[in-house]
């Protein structure tokens, strides 16, 4: 009787091995540039709230998140390629092969910056005709944007490298770029890192997109990208249920991107100094006039 229950107990305790079999931890590469408060110093105190979200994630899984800044273009053909698991901060048109998230990470609204002392404003197309206007190589900016740029629009500078925008930004103050387009939320982070006034610069006009989330987009190239991208979708719901979400976003004084109520795009003729919680904050305080 007794060799008979220790043999059911080998025979339970292997079944149960072989069920769930133990996670094999990894070190999961991801690539971006520096957009912060996305994503900023991946190994400083203060990586981005979206890289503490992906460390939040991953770790209950075993998984250790790597990151490494370069700049956008290499950043999407280094993980279309394989060499790195993840994208971070990507909007599906950055690279539609990819295998997203089915929840985001983040919200993007971009606008038309000029010098306070520019008359420049956005008017349509024929208004771009005779400025110099700044991007980053790579972006995707809502697909009218996208096209013009694809086309080589003479209009349309871009710009590459680790933090492209603080060249941007250097490039309007001396007067060699009539405006650029920009995030706001990253664009009062750049200026508060290179301790330049936000005083400097106001709104002259915003970019339509239809499709403005950010996601953590996967490598084609990899059979687990699937896997990841659930692990995501699914770790994105914990946070936001046990509050884990909302510390992270309280860190870098920001509020959850889908507690934000959408509001119609307006044109806008100045730029907030103070830190705003999102994108759409600064369209709610241009459209009651509280700025």
């Amino acid at each position: 009787m007794k060799a008979l229950l220790r043999h059911l107990c080998f025979v339970v305790i292997c079944g149960t091995s072989i069920g769930t079999p133990p996670v094999q931890a990894a070190t999961l590469s991801f690539r971006s540039d520096y957009w912060c408060p996305y994503v900023c110093e991946p190994n400083s105190s203060r990586p981005g709230y979206m890289v503490e979200v992906l460390q939040k994630i991953f770790q209950k899984h075993g998984h250790t998140v790597d990151v490494k800044l370069t700049n956008w273009v290499r950043a999407i053909k280094e993980t279309r390629t394989g060499k790195a698991q993840g994208l971070l901060g990507a909007r599906r048109a950055d690279a539609p092969d990819f295998i997203f998230s089915e929840k985001s990470l983040g919200i993007t609204k971009n606008v038309y910056f000029t010098h306070k002392d520019s008359s420049w404003t956005y008017q349509g197309r024929q208004s771009l005709q005779a400025a110099r206007i700044g991007v980053i190589n790579g972006y995707s900016y809502g697909d009218s944007i996208d096209h013009l740029i694809q086309t080589r629009h003479k209009s349309f500078i871009p710009f590459s490298g680790e933090r492209p925008l603080e060249q941007v930004i250097k490039m309007l103050e001396s007067g060699r770029l009539d405006a650029f387009i920009e995030n706001p939320l990253a664009l009062h982070y750049a200026l508060k890192n290179q301790n330049l006034p936000t005083e400097t610069l106001k709104v002259a006009g915003w970019v339509s997109a239809q499709d403005p989330f950010l996601f953590i987009g996967f490598t084609p190239n990899n059979p687990e990208s699937k896997t990841y991208a659930t692990i995501v979708t699914k770790g994105i719901q914990e946070l936001r249920r046990n509050g884990n979400l909302k510390r992270i976003l309280d860190k870098y004084n920001l509020e959850d991107w889908e507690n934000s109520q959408p509001l119609a795009l307006g044109a806008l003729h100045d730029f907030s100094p103070r830190l705003l919680k999102s994108p759409l904050d600064l369209l709610h305080m241009f459209n009651t006039g509280s700025l």
